[in-house]
């Protein structure tokens, strides 16, 4: 596409017209510096433009003038054809020279336009290259969305956790306050439950002790009841022996009252032990009922313990 030109001709002629009324040859260079700016093909072509205008204004002059101020004109410009012709040479050589100046601006703004097509080639392939790296970074730009939604995400879901391990911190010690209470009460029902195991040893060693009293007592009642009933079967053969003699009769009598004394004695003493025994079980199967009713609850607690 052509570039639109920055002069017009109207500031070619307004320029050229100065500098040809102050005495000067409007020529290319000349203008170009007057105006400071516009290329010379686009200053040649208006300057051209102007110098026809003043061609053509010259004639209609001389085509209205009287016949004879003209044939006067004639012979002053015949004495002058060989001035004019030096000015008509040294305009050729101006022009030969803003001829050669003009090629010469064409030579450089050819020279500038390769150099501007090869910059603006580096510039599309640049731009392709930025194209891609664009494409490519808005891709990396989703993904890294993408991963910064996920993050987001990640982060809250920790910001929640650290929540509920805050509200978990903040209610450790009143859970190691409950566990030391715990602990302080597994101390003492474990020492309660070691003096009940003392006592129920205790008991358990009387009642065994008990025990054996009572089979000692009842060996001896067997014993004694053996010995009774071997006393009367003696008292009885005496008594059948010696019936017709009264002194063996009282002897035997008194023998066997000694005998039932010592039967109602060893009775006596049977019950005493059975009611002692009676006693002994009854407070032993009590304690046992006090260490099962202890032991539960301290079974309960330190299963509860070890769950938390």
């Amino acid at each position: 596409m052509a570039r639109e030109s920055t002069i017009t001709f109207e500031q070619v002629a307004a320029v050229a017209g100065s500098i040809k009324a102050h005495g000067g040859k409007a020529t290319m260079r000349n203008v170009r510096e007057s105006l400071g700016s516009g290329s010379m093909a686009t200053i040649l072509k208006f300057l051209q433009q102007w110098q026809g205008g003043q061609l053509r204004q010259s004639q209609a002059i001389d085509d209205a003038m009287d016949p004879s101020i003209a044939r006067a004109i004639s012979n002053q410009i015949a004495s002058k054809v060989q001035e004019a012709t030096a000015n008509t040479t040294a305009q050729l050589a101006d022009l030969q020279i803003e001829t050669d100046t003009l090629i010469a601006e064409n030579e450089r703004q050819a020279a500038d336009i390769d150099l501007q097509a090869t910059e603006l080639s580096a510039l599309q392939e640049q731009y392709a290259a930025l194209a891609g790296r664009t494409q490519q970074l808005e891709t990396e730009a989703t993904r890294t969305a993408a991963a910064l939604v996920t993050e987001r995400q990640a982060a809250e879901s920790a910001r929640v956790e650290l929540a509920k391990a805050e509200l978990r911190l903040e209610a450790v010690p009143r859970i190691e306050a409950e566990i030391e209470k715990v602990r302080a009460e597994l101390l003492e029902a474990r020492a309660q439950s070691a003096k009940l195991h003392e006592e129920a040893a205790v008991a358990t060693a009387k009642l065994e002790s008990e025990f054996n009293l009572r089979q000692s007592i009842s060996t001896q009642l067997t014993e004694a009841t053996a010995n009774a009933a071997e006393a009367v079967k003696r008292a009885i053969a005496n008594a059948e022996a010696l019936s017709h003699e009264n002194v063996s009769v009282q002897t035997h009598q008194a023998r066997l009252e000694d005998a039932a004394r010592e039967l109602a004695t060893a009775n006596e003493t049977v019950n005493t032990v059975r009611a002692e025994a009676k006693k002994a079980g009854e407070e032993a199967a009590e304690l046992r009922g006090q260490l099962i009713a202890v032991s539960k609850p301290l079974v309960k607690k330190s299963a509860k313990t070890k769950v938390e």
